[in-house]
């Protein structure tokens, strides 16, 4: 098994999040706001499959879903609502604020 640290940054304001790995949930917030000071509203670690996984994100406070498929070895996912939409794009794992 392998670590991901996910972001959560922009855009987050009393937001409900829910974090899926091949479809199962694995983590779920409620309430988060982006610190407008860090611009971030979260961080999370998550485990990973040791090979590839599906990460998905929803913002159900906002009808909002993701996802993006992993292959290697990922150091971080960024995640943020920009537009009015779900933007995730991976990191390169030195963005760790907290």
């Amino acid at each position: 098994m392998q670590e991901l640290l996910i972001i959560l940054q922009d855009g987050f304001e009393e937001d409900n999040v829910t974090v899926f790995v091949n479809g199962k949930q694995a983590r779920r917030d409620t309430d988060l706001s982006t610190n407008p000071l860090l611009g971030i509203a979260e961080e999370v670690a998550i485990e990973l499959p040791a090979r590839g996984a599906t990460i998905g994100v929803e913002v159900t406070s906002r009808g909002l879903a993701g996802g993006v498929k992993l292959s290697g070895r990922p150091k971080s996912l960024l995640v943020s609502i920009e537009d009015g939409k779900l933007v995730i794009r991976e990191g390169t794992g030195r963005e760790a604020f907290l």
